[in-house]
């Protein structure tokens, strides 16, 4: 098991270089002059060339691609055109908006389609099996932008129960200790803030969930049904054990496999692919960050953020994998023998 994650985190090497030599190469190729984007409109070809100069845009692409790598192997992914800081600085700030987006998120989706799931599965051929794998249908196929559109519009303009933007009201603080707002407000005791916090965080984290719901529930239903047909399934039955122990000692144990490796794929998923609803609701996140980037092409950052989600999701897998071990029984003895 160590050796096969071993294995897996120094296959982290190539993939990274892989994927900033492909980024930043497509970046320097695209049409448009980054430096033409961070002067005035009115500016002259020497404030250009000048700009240029500074930010080491003159030099051959894969010049700066090798002056890149090697700082970046400091964790230092020089400094953004936009704002003037440094990148991992930015990275390192604006990340536990986005993780703290992602983690309530997926707690949303999988408490609601684990057991739509294992209902759905346990009905199989039903009414209720239909009418749950018509909403996780419309889960899947409907557009995250969209839905925030649709909700902002109904919960915060017509409603007026939710908050549209941000994370939280203008004036109010929160004493900064990780960056996750909900772990801040507790580990500062500071309670009274923790409804606040929920409510600027629910649509956001809403809109992310539906599409999950139904490809969890989906699986979920997919792997118990797997499993009721094993012969060990069976002989449960034959021997008079009940419905609920069947359930919690045979079938769950032996469906989570699938059921945490979709759980797993989805968080990575909503790490790097909250973009559009970080920006619909104008979450202060890396997807936000990442947008704001690329509209004025500012490489480094752009960079270092893609350096970052590569990263993470990696590592995830990574996780995965550990799990993998802990829960299926399967996997522990063949790693013993």
């Amino acid at each position: 098991m160590v050796r096969a994650i071993a294995l897996r985190l120094l296959g982290v090497i190539p993939v990274l270089f892989l994927v900033t030599l492909v980024l930043f190469v497509l970046l320097r190729l695209a049409p448009g002059d980054a430096a033409d984007l961070l002067v005035p409109d009115d500016a002259g070809e020497d404030e250009v060339a000048r700009i240029r100069e500074r930010w080491g845009l003159d030099r051959p692409i894969l010049e700066q691609y090798w002056r890149f790598l090697l700082a970046s192997l400091q964790l230092d992914f020089g400094r953004s055109y936009r704002y003037g800081a440094d990148v991992f600085g930015l990275i390192v700030e604006r990340l536990p908006a986005t993780i703290e987006l992602a983690f309530i998120a997926l707690a949303l989706a999988a408490i609601v389609a684990v057991p739509l799931g294992i209902i759905a599965a346990l009905r199989k051929g039903s009414a209720l099996d239909g009418a749950i794998s018509v909403f996780a249908i419309a889960g899947v196929s409907t557009p995250t932008f969209w839905l925030g559109i649709l909700l902002v519009l109904f919960l915060s303009a017509e409603l007026n129960l939710l908050p549209s933007a941000g994370r939280l009201p203008y004036g109010v603080t929160l004493p900064h200790v990780t960056g996750v707002y909900l772990l801040d407000a507790i580990l500062a005791w500071r309670l009274d803030l923790l409804g606040l916090i929920s409510s600027y965080i629910i649509l956001p984290a809403l809109t992310l969930a539906f599409g999950m719901i139904g490809i969890i529930a989906r699986i979920t239903r997919g792997a118990i049904i797997d499993v009721a047909q094993e012969e060990f399934i069976t002989t449960a039955v034959s021997k008079g054990l009940k419905r609920g122990e069947i359930i919690r000692h045979h079938l769950m144990p032996n469906a989570a496999v699938p059921i945490v490796t979709i759980i797993g794929l989805e968080l990575g998923v909503l790490i790097s692919g909250s973009i559009i609803v970080e920006v619909v609701f104008s979450w202060p996140g890396l997807g936000t960050l990442l947008y704001q980037a690329i509209s004025v092409r500012d490489i480094p950052l752009v960079t270092g953020i893609v350096v970052a989600y590569t990263t993470m999701f990696i590592f995830i897998n990574v996780l995965i994998d550990i799990i993998y071990f802990m829960v299926d029984p399967r996997i522990r003895a063949s790693q013993a023998v």
